[in-house]
């Protein structure tokens, strides 16, 4: 198993028991139930490793219910989010699935997209740009930008080649996998990395720049983890903004006062540790004020949509989804800024389901009211 890789870590928490990973777990706050703590999980793991506790979907769900946020991380200084993946990787290895993330993961496995949408559709946000087949510097969509918010898409594209970027896009992109790793399907992972891989270095890419979170954990954080030979340097979009706006590439000519709060999205943040950048680009537009929310930047609140609960359990999602909103109201602001498309997706329906007065948008849209 896996999990037995992490044998000491697991003992350690059962050893311990302090418990503060329950402190702010978007899941334990909604259930109260020590099997939906990290706390709890780490109890199941030593009860498959001892062999007091039988494999089984039932356990799989317990731990399907988790944003793999990282909320713990910040709390415990254990692999709380490695334990939960690697547990579930071992259930499915089993055999054990839960239905909405078999669905993901075949729509992956067929389409290249977790929508189940053609290749073809997938790329249609780009027809009309134009792009450079030569250049080492890829531009990469993501699915879910690509088919939830492509217009976001053209704008961000638009802005970053006209400060000076030449960006490569390899048309009808596969996807990064990043909802298959962290489902448990880590075989279906890497045969779906394999060709992705194979594709850069055929075209000799140095470099990768993604907006999407779970796209920029996959290429810097997880891929090299398998493939130590993978070569390109990753960034997320906010790293390239704040580099131009600070090389006076990237200039904003209209000032507006408009009040805004952040919203963190989970990889990029307290994964990633990308906090600053997207503050700081904020900051440098004319009349902005940025108010932050109560949980902010390692301590932020979940939008409940990442760690395939929206897939599997979809009114879990939306009710964390409404705790955030319901913060984000308190701020005073007239925008919810963010740059993840899940977050924002899952967000923007919670204000509408809630009458919220707040507008969530990508942080794209909100430069470019300032160009």
């Amino acid at each position: 198993m896996y999990i037995e890789k992490l044998r000491d870590d697991i003992y350690t928490c059962n050893r311990t028991r302090c418990g503060f990973c329950r402190e702010e777990c978007p899941i334990y706050e909604i259930y109260r139930f020590e099997a939906f703590s990290s706390r709890g999980r780490n109890q199941i793991a030593r009860g498959l490793l001892e062999g007091t506790i039988k494999p089984s979907k039932e356990l799989l769900e317990y731990l399907g219910l988790c944003c793999v946020c990282g909320d713990c991380l910040i709390r415990c200084a254990l692999p709380t989010v490695d334990i939960i993946e690697t547990l579930r990787a071992d259930l499915v290895k089993l055999g054990f699935e839960l239905r909405g993330h078999r669905r993901v993961k075949e729509r992956i496995l067929k389409y290249k997209n977790p929508q189940g949408k053609s290749l073809e559709e997938k790329s249609q946000w780009a027809k009309d740009l134009k792009f450079n087949e030569n250049s080492k510097q890829l531009f990469f969509a993501g699915c879910v930008y690509s088919l939830l918010a492509p217009e976001v898409l053209v704008k961000m594209v638009k802005i970053l080649q006209n400060a000076g970027l030449e960006l490569n896009y390899l048309g009808e992109e596969d996807c990064c996998g990043s909802a298959l790793y962290t489902t448990g399907y880590w075989d279906e992972f890497k045969t779906n990395a394999e060709p992705i891989t194979a594709t850069l270095e055929q075209k000799g890419i140095e470099e990768i720049i993604t907006p999407c979170p779970s796209c920029y954990k996959s290429f810097k954080k997880i891929i090299p983890e398998i493939n130590p030979n993978f070569k390109p340097k990753v960034f997320h979009v906010v790293e390239k903004l704040l580099d131009l706006i600070e090389k006076k590439q990237l200039a904003f000519t209209k000032k507006i006062e408009k009040k805004v709060t952040w919203h963190d999205p989970c990889d990029l943040g307290r994964i990633m540790g990308l906090f600053e950048e997207p503050r700081k680009i904020i900051q440098s537009l004319p009349g902005i004020q940025i108010i932050e929310m109560v949980h902010n930047q390692y301590d932020a609140k979940c939008c409940g949509g990442g760690g395939g609960l929206l897939s599997e359990f979809a009114d879990i999602s939306i009710d964390i989804a409404t705790n955030r909103i319901t913060e984000a109201e308190k701020t005073g602001a007239e925008y919810l800024v963010t740059m993840c498309p899940t977050c924002e997706d899952i967000l923007a329906r919670a204000a509408r389901y809630n009458e919220s007065s707040i507008e969530v948008i990508d942080l794209i849209e909100l430069i470019e009211m300032y160009l």
